[in-house]
């Protein structure tokens, strides 16, 4: 069976004119690579599996269950599996190995136990699946470190974003969205970014994505505001949603601006993380505050007891008093006294008498505009590393 000048698909059809029977080929992780077709004779877990290129959850794990999986890792030779199943025809399978590491399988949908002579087809055809996914995979890893590339250009703006956006046929406004897991540490959901760039080439959307480390980074030629939409959407419909948040940074009107867009998205991205909420899309026009608080961090962190904060959390623990709360409140509601009193439950003379206090006390004048900021921007951040 000389095969080897032609594709997997030919590859699979030959197959199964040999021996009679359906082919497909999968994977390691059961996704499917080709299949054979024509008029003979199907099941319906080989139509879910066709269809959605992947086979089904139910099945896999079936198959996980009665040990074909771990068959397939440890034996070299065709098997027999029949799950007594209605809709899944037994099966002849073999395992496919590249250098004695298990990169897929060939399946035979077949009513009864291979004959020597079809498991000697099984056979012969191994070396040259196995050469096919080897070269198939080494065109993916050729094309994503080309796309990594671009990506890597694009979102670092200058004259290589340039060249790099008229390569990829980017032209006009481009926004840069990051998405990353919920929280800093874990892992990005599996498949994210071949589902994410579904959905964009399913709504005609030029784009350019890849995965730089935890992060994945999208170039859209979109505004900030459609970028937003898209990204809410996506979220809504990914099952993995609520393990990852995206970040939307700033539209520019050139690919040579793009590292400001990108710079948003990090700066956006980070606060998101510190928030741990999945399934948000976030952009700088609603996270600044964060995003300030979070970039003086360090100088907060440097003078510390010598911030107002610091004067009347002391002050608290030592005396049972309440004065961060109410400075809390007081900020929160503009400096209007009943209304944050009515927050706190308490009369507004007693508020009135714990500003007082602040004053007195620590020295926290909250009605000075310089003390407020501080303390807004020192309660935001503490805010952010208590969630």
């Amino acid at each position: 069976m000389d095969l080897r000048g032609e594709d997997l698909f030919t590859v699979a059809g030959s197959l199964a004119e040999l021996i009679g029977a359906p082919i497909t080929i999968e994977d390691e992780n059961s996704t499917v690579l080709a299949y054979s077709s024509g008029e003979q004779a199907v099941d319906q877990a080989r139509i879910e599996t066709i269809l959605g290129r992947q086979v089904p959850g139910k099945y896999r794990q079936l198959l996980e269950d009665a040990g074909v999986f771990e068959r397939l890792h440890r034996d070299t030779d065709v098997f027999y599996v029949d799950m007594g199943l209605p809709d899944m025809t037994p099966r002849a399978v073999i395992a496919v190995r590249d250098a004695g590491r298990s990169v897929g399988s060939i399946w035979a949908a077949m009513t009864s136990a291979p004959t020597p002579e079809q498991e000697s087809i099984l056979r012969s055809a191994v070396p040259v699946v196995a050469e096919h996914i080897a070269a198939e995979r080494e065109r993916v890893d050729v094309t994503r470190r080309m796309q990594v590339d671009r990506v890597r250009a694009l979102i670092n703006g200058g004259e290589p974003a340039f060249r790099a956006a008229d390569d990829l046929r980017l032209e006009g406004r481009l926004t840069v969205a990051a998405a990353a897991p919920v929280a800093i540490g874990r892992p990005l959901p599996s498949g994210l970014l071949a589902s994410l760039g579904l959905y964009l080439d399913t709504l005609a959307v030029d784009s350019v994505a890849a995965q730089l480390d935890d992060v994945i980074y999208v170039v859209i030629a979109a505004s900030e505001k459609d970028v937003r939409r898209l990204a809410e959407d996506f979220l809504g419909r990914a099952r993995s949603g609520a393990t990852f948040v995206v970040a939307v940074g700033r539209e520019v009107s050139t690919a040579s601006q793009a590292h400001l867009s990108r710079g948003d998205a990090d700066r956006v991205l980070t606060v998101l993380q510190h928030a741990r909420s999945g399934g948000v899309a976030g952009t700088m026009r609603d996270s600044l505050a964060s995003v300030l608080a979070l970039r003086v961090a360090d100088i907060f962190d440097g003078l510390g007891e010598l911030t107002p904060l610091a004067a009347l959390t002391r002050h608290d623990v030592q005396h049972g008093t309440d004065l961060v709360a109410t400075a809390r409140a007081f900020l929160a509601h503009g400096g209007d006294v009943a209304d944050a009193a009515a927050a706190l439950h308490v009369h507004p003379n007693t508020l009135r008498n714990r500003l007082r206090r602040c004053v007195d006390s620590c020295d926290v004048d909250l009605t000075d505009a310089d003390t407020r900021l501080i303390l807004m921007l020192h309660l935001k951040l503490t805010g952010l590393r208590d969630w």
